[in-house]
């Protein structure tokens, strides 16, 4: 699985993306649990963020497929 970091979450996690085996990671609180477990700092930034795999944001009811691109969103600002 090829997983993007983007704005904080990418300065957190020190890079903007990896590729990570799917062992073990089925839902997005799996994800949560290895993205944190990688970078810890991610935690800060957990109930701000957004999970985006396969094009589209997803919740705590959908799966995740190893094929899939996830994107971890943090908030954002601009103008």
């Amino acid at each position: 699985m090829k997983v993007l970091y983007f704005a904080q979450a990418a300065t957190v996690a020190g890079c903007r993306e990896e590729e990570w085996t799917m062992e073990g990671i089925r839902s997005l609180e799996d994800f949560w649990a290895e993205a944190i477990r990688r970078h810890p700092g991610l935690s800060a930034l957990r109930s701000q963020s957004r999970v985006a795999a396969g094009h589209r944001y997803v919740g705590p009811q959908d799966s995740l497929s190893g094929s899939e691109e996830v994107a971890v969103i943090p908030p954002v600002s601009g103008g």
